[in-house]
């Protein structure tokens, strides 16, 4: 917005009063006149401190979006006075409380600083920046992502929630009219083929590993409820211990146990009848 534009005769008197420009009022940029500013250029008879909190209690102007307050300091009129510079509360107007206080006023200076502040509005809305067509496409599949990301929330999410359930402490999410056994951390499974002495690091990169697994394989990977650790399927786990590269890192007398149970092959969840 250029504050060099070329103003009209007409309103050369009051834009010099009157200066209509971009302010803060309510967190947002706005364009906007001083309290104090447009009190002089209406030629109020009432003193401002009593003109303007008086109008808002009349006409209902709210806080933080038709006007805002701040501090202030009086200026002495004449460089000889001994008065002291006063604290004052300044008011800072958007542009549409201005026109209004303007209209109310009913004088031919409020007349002028209405028809001033239009013209203002005018000359600013017609130095925005067009926007262009691939920008227009732009924010319209912006928006459209947003509403998606609703849907998503408010009818995907509840139905995803109501097939959790939580199992020995372990909250699972599994597919509907699949059944669910045991779920463990890698470090409940190391303990549960035996795997007592291991080194640092170990759990997480069999962490990693049962996690990179269990992708591969289609199950879902969960977390304890308590402290959020990744848990995995037994059947991920028969397969990474069993015929998997986990195989290597469990005791020898572990392995040659067949009472372990250890499957050549993971075998599928079976289908609850419908």
């Amino acid at each position: 917005m250029s504050a060099n534009l070329p103003i009209p005769a007409e309103f050369a008197e009051i834009a010099a009063i009157c200066v209509a420009s971009e302010m803060t009022i309510g967190g947002k940029v706005v364009l906007g006149v001083e309290g104090r500013a447009l009190h002089e250029g209406l030629k109020v008879g009432r003193a401002f401190g009593a003109w303007m909190p008086g109008r808002i209690d009349e006409y209902g102007f709210v806080a933080g979006q038709d006007f805002e307050t701040y501090d202030g300091l009086s200026v002495p009129k004449s460089e000889s006075s001994k008065s002291r510079p006063q604290k004052t509360k300044e008011y800072r107007l958007t542009i549409d409380m201005a026109k209004e206080l303007s209209m109310v006023e009913n004088n031919e200076k409020g007349r002028l600083a209405r028809r001033y502040f239009i013209w203002r509005e005018q000359q600013a809305f017609s130095a925005q920046p067009s926007v262009s067509v691939a920008e227009i496409e732009r924010r319209m599949m912006q928006a459209l992502g947003g509403m998606m990301k609703g849907i998503v929330n408010k009818q995907i999410t509840p139905k995803i929630e109501q097939l959790s359930q939580k199992v020995d402490g372990v909250l699972a999410v599994r597919p509907a009219g699949v059944a669910v056994t045991s779920s463990r951390t890698a470090r409940g499974w190391l303990q549960h083929y035996g795997v007592v002495k291991r080194k640092r690091g170990m759990s997480q990169r069999v962490s990693s590993a049962l996690k990179s697994l269990s992708f591969r394989m289609g199950y879902v990977v969960s977390q304890t409820a308590e402290e959020g650790k990744l848990c995995f399927h037994e059947v991920v786990a028969n397969a990474y211990f069993g015929v998997g590269a986990g195989r290597h890192l469990l005791p020898k007398t572990v392995k040659d146990q067949k009472e372990m149970g250890l499957e050549p092959a993971p075998s599928p969840f079976h289908q609850t009848p419908a």
